[in-house]
């Protein structure tokens, strides 16, 4: 980690409904390039809606989001920018059940100008990583759980992005398997140099990452230390 911000947020506010509920409040927050930060917050905080603002999934009403030196509330090419900077891993792994899992660790690197070899090599790399080079050819319905969050991982970091927005990684996974998971996260964000951001509503799980952000009725409530 170093001392440059890769994520600036301030005055940000997002509401749905016609203003009728309220996401974000004002919200004010700065990220170190490299950090490890946990979101966390109960159900409704607003803890998704801010891990949407910062892979531009979502736009605001106000205020600014600038991450990686993009202010993403004047870019008009979002989709760029998310598949060269941000790297998602979700609750739900969002496999493409047809494709094996080298195949959907590829996928977001058809837009690159990369030959199919070299593609495939940095996919083959990414499931070494993860310790799934023998599950390569498998699809996502011969895979376990954590098999399945492991390519899922794997496909966010192929691309060499700067952040891994992850929400809710271990959500439905057993304990063990997302004892195994985080480890895999944890020392990935240290081998890549990656900056990665994680929504949980689990104290045990926030408490892994070196700074946990406490989210409530869309504003910031604590910022907390990890030594």
């Amino acid at each position: 980690m170093n001392n440059e911000n890769i994520i600036e947020i301030h005055g940000l506010k997002k509401s749905y409904e016609n203003g009728q509920i309220v996401a974000l409040n004002g919200v004010d927050l700065e990220i170190k390039k490299g950090e490890f930060v946990s979101i966390i917050g109960p159900s409704g905080s607003g803890k998704s809606t801010l891990l949407n603002m910062l892979g531009a999934l979502d736009v605001a009403d106000e205020g600014t989001v600038k991450v990686a030196g993009v202010d993403l509330t004047r870019t008009k090419d979002l989709s760029t920018f998310r598949s060269q900077e941000i790297g998602f891993v979700f609750q739900l792994h969002n496999l493409i059940p047809n494709l094996t899992a080298l195949e959907n660790v590829q996928i977001p690197m058809l837009e690159s100008p990369l030959s199919g070899k070299k593609m495939e090599e940095r996919a083959m790399e990414l499931l070494r990583s993860v310790e799934l080079e023998d599950k390569i050819n498998q699809k996502p319905t011969k895979l376990s759980g954590g098999q399945r969050q492991r390519v899922a991982i794997a496909r966010a970091l192929v691309n060499h992005p700067s952040i891994i927005l992850a929400d809710e990684p271990t959500g439905s996974l057993d304990s063990k398997t997302g004892d195994i998971i985080l480890n895999i996260l944890k020392d990935l964000h240290k081998k890549e140099n990656v900056t990665l951001v994680m929504v949980t509503h689990e104290p045990y799980v926030a408490n892994m990452a070196e700074r946990t952000i406490t989210v409530r009725d869309g504003k910031i409530i604590e910022q907390k230390a990890h030594v």
